[in-house]
């Protein structure tokens, strides 16, 4: 699977404290995230070479993961370090654990389970490019779960048009559903849409009255994307927001947003409600599409001209031989 070489969010840092572990499923595969007493981050397939018990009910100890059934205790880079029963064996390769590539960025812990992607743009995971300044609020908004295909939950966050009709009130109004045409770039690094715009009765929390909202989106994965928002009535609102899919089954996916916004007066626990409040009707939309996983081809859904950034999507993902979560 061409996906086994992407960078996939996992968890927030902030979910695995020291001496902690989790147990997450990453394209269908149970593994478990650990981090010693250290600080320092390990990641491996969710099961003992010895016996097959699920690591994630063992525990830290110190520098180690030490498997509940027989004590095996392994570093982070998963070679066995200590057979209890056999002090005096020194264990071999035979004994290590099978690690996927570990890294954090931007607050969250990746793997890849295979090679480096041979595009350039996917061998890392791509930096959120958000405002900077006193007056910026950035933080995260998560997870959330869906019975829905990590594509599907992509695609809807690229769709200007189900704001009037999804969000009415606050990202739309159905009087004024117009979405004017806008441009779509692909490239090896990506995708880019510029020129969108939508009319929006209060496009974030510390929105005061209704404004025409431009819109930038760029897909920098087929998991991961970022848009920047600004009303064209308003220079002094800035705000970016990053979506990062975690594809845990083909049809069930975990969801995080960085919010990176001028948020004047407002509080992170006002800005997370909005969030909150955003996805819960986002995701009863999802979760009632058939097929749950996405169509990739172009003819499986009637488009029309404003899907011209869903259509691109799509012909993204076949570029690169992408089909968790996908028909």
């Amino acid at each position: 699977m061409s996906e086994t070489r992407l960078w996939l969010p996992v968890c927030l840092q902030t979910d695995v404290a020291p001496g902690g572990l989790l147990a997450v499923t990453v394209l269908d595969q149970p593994l478990v995230i650990w981090r010693t007493a250290g600080g320092r981050w390990g990641v491996a397939h969710d099961r003992c070479p010895h016996r097959g018990t699920a690591l994630s009910i063992g525990r830290v100890s110190g520098e180690h993961l030490v498997c509940a059934y027989h004590g095996w205790a392994f570093g982070t880079e998963g070679r066995c370090e200590r057979i209890p029963a056999l002090p005096q064996l020194q264990p071999t390769s035979r004994h290590a654990l099978q690690t996927p590539a570990l890294c954090e960025r931007d607050g969250l812990i990746w793997v890849r389970f295979g090679q480096a992607h041979e595009r350039l743009a996917l061998r890392e995971p791509v930096a959120f490019a958000g405002p900077q300044g006193p007056q910026v609020c950035r933080l995260h908004c998560g997870p959330y779960e869906v019975a829905a295909g990590a594509p599907r939950v992509m695609e809807n966050f690229l769709d200007l048009a189900h704001f009037a009709f999804v969000h009415p009130g606050t990202l739309g109004d159905p009087a004024q559903a117009q979405i004017p045409d806008y441009q779509v770039e692909q490239d090896d690094a990506g995708l880019v849409a510029t020129g969108c715009s939508a009319w929006q009765p209060r496009s974030s929390l510390i929105a005061d009255g209704a404004a025409l909202v431009s819109y930038r989106y760029e897909v920098s994965s087929p998991f991961t994307a970022r848009l920047a928002k600004q009303p064209q009535s308003s220079q002094d609102h800035d705000e970016s927001i990053g979506l990062y899919l975690l594809p845990i089954q083909p049809e069930r996916t975990r969801v995080w947003f960085l919010i990176a916004m001028t948020a004047g007066d407002r509080t992170e626990a006002q800005i997370r409600a909005f969030q909150d409040a955003i996805f819960a009707q986002d995701k009863p939309i999802l979760e009632a599409q058939r097929p749950a996983r996405l169509p990739l081809s172009p003819v499986a859904e009637v488009s029309c001209a404003i899907d011209r950034l869903s259509l691109a999507y799509r012909s993204y993902l076949r570029s690169l031989g992408v089909g968790f979560g996908c028909v």
